[in-house]
Order: C-alpha cells, then structure tokens, then sequence
C-alpha cells in the first residue's frame, strides 16, 4: 500500500494534528481516514471546522487549497481511538471564532480540551493595544 507523506518526508498519519497557512492564519484539522485505492490512489481525509458549514469533512486538497499542508503534532497509536471518538462526536458542531474555531475543535479532539493559541493571542495584543491607548491619553 502507498503511504502518503508530508513535505518533510513524514508519513502521514490518522489522528495527525495538522495545519495550513490560510490568508495569514493558521487553519486546523485532524487526520479522520486514509484510504487506499486499487491503482495507487490514496484519499485523505481532514476533520475540520468552517465557518458557515461547521465541523465537517474535507479532502485533503480542498483543505490545503494551494498551500502545504504541515504536520503539528503527532499522537502516539495509543491515543488515536480516542481522537477519532472526539472528532465523530463533533460533527456538525458549529463555528464561533472566539469559542469553536478550528484550531478549538483540533485542540479538543488532540488533547480533550478546546484552546485557540491565535485567539488568546488576538486577545492578548488588544488588551496591550487598550492599556496602551488609555496610558498614552
């Protein structure tokens, strides 16, 4: 069987958590289901969360879009079942920037609890940007 890979050389990987560079921003998702077609052909499939679709599946190329698609950060076997349980019981949850983004919705089926570094770190620069504007007044 063909084992697709990652840029790097790295095979990929069901339950991989991964990442492409979308308009400046970092887009999440997890590896679902790698399928292997007679001929050499393998679909990869990405759990993620979209605006105005909500937690869904995408294939491989439409997540990427024209950009590459990087591994962030690997489970060991052992955990993988339950990454996959997490994502199915997501499915069709809906997106919210600040609470189920998709980097939320890959951090709670990697780890069990939902972050967003970006958000916190948005978060973080307005907060400086107010203390900023209301010390300099």
């Amino acid at each position: 069987m063909y084992t697709p890979i990652y840029s790097t050389g790295e095979p990929i990987m069901v339950g991989d958590w991964v990442r492409v560079l979308s308009s400046g921003v970092w887009h999440h998702g997890i590896v679902r289901r790698i399928t292997a077609f007679w001929g050499g052909g393998v679909a990869v499939e990405i759990a993620n969360n979209v605006k105005f679709v909500g937690v869904t599946i995408s294939d491989w190329r439409v997540f990427a879009g024209e950009q590459e698609i990087i591994l962030h950060r690997r489970a060991p076997a052992a955990q993988v079942p339950e990454i996959l349980r997490r994502v199915d019981e997501s499915m069709g949850k809906t997106y919210s920037l600040a609470t189920q983004n998709c980097e939320h919705f890959a951090s709670y089926a990697f780890t069990g609890k939902a972050e967003s570094k970006q958000i916190e770190g948005a978060g973080i620069l307005v907060l400086g940007l107010v203390a900023l504007f209301l010390f300099a007044s």
